[in-house]
């Protein structure tokens, strides 16, 4: 079964509004919502909620057909090709050039730091 690049997703927690396809361009990140035990996917514009169980199966399932998502801590699965500044003294991915205090981020375990910008030169290389 080949994938075609689009993840169903819902807008709200209990599936409610149905499903919308996303492509997998357009999703920043992956996280764990701790106060609603889901995986959200993250857009520039807007919050989805994924059906996935864990971050864990879901990053064995893009292994192979989506390389760009790279699990940078305990609770994110990044798209790597989306990031644009990594400030290194927070240990923060930004998606925008000139990130301000509105902007969104997700969070790099240090010891990561290293492999993520390694990846991010390889994507983009």
């Amino acid at each position: 079964m080949n994938w075609d690049g689009t993840f169903s997703l819902t807008e709200k927690a209990d599936g409610s509004a149905g499903f919308i396809s996303i492509n997998a361009d357009e999703i920043l990140y992956f996280c764990v919502d701790q106060s609603q035990s889901q995986i959200k996917a993250h857009t520039l514009e807007q919050e989805y909620y994924a059906g996935w169980d864990t971050l864990d199966r879901l990053m064995q399932a893009l292994q192979t057909t989506a390389p760009q998502f790279y699990r940078t801590d305990r609770i994110f699965l990044v798209n790597l090709t989306k990031v644009r500044k990594i400030d290194t003294e927070w240990c923060k991915a930004y998606f925008i050039d000139a990130p301000d205090y509105k902007s969104k981020y997700c969070y790099i375990a240090r010891l990561k730091l290293g492999e993520v910008k390694r990846r991010i030169s390889q994507l983009s290389s």
